[in-house]
């Protein structure tokens, strides 16, 4: 990650609290696919027809709130 990185993500409208959220997360799924793999974990059948629904068109338009930074309260700092 560079400093580059951080003003797209600006750039398209989010706080530096959910940049670091979109850090965070990503850095979370890296670690468990690691753990994952590493311990030779496998899908059970049928897991991959729920993730295909979760990532449809229709879902995701569903989902647009996630990125709409205007619409997301921050909380305030204490």
């Amino acid at each position: 990650m560079q400093q580059s990185d951080i003003e797209q993500l600006r750039a398209v409208g989010l706080t530096d609290e959910q940049a670091l959220s979109t850090v965070a997360i990503t850095c979370m799924f890296n670690f468990m696919n690691r753990l994952a793999d590493g311990l030779g974990v496998e899908i059970p059948a049928g897991r991959q027809d729920v993730m295909a629904a979760w990532l449809s068109p229709a879902a995701q338009q569903s989902r647009n709130w996630l990125l709409d930074a205007a619409e997301t309260p921050v909380p305030a700092a204490d």
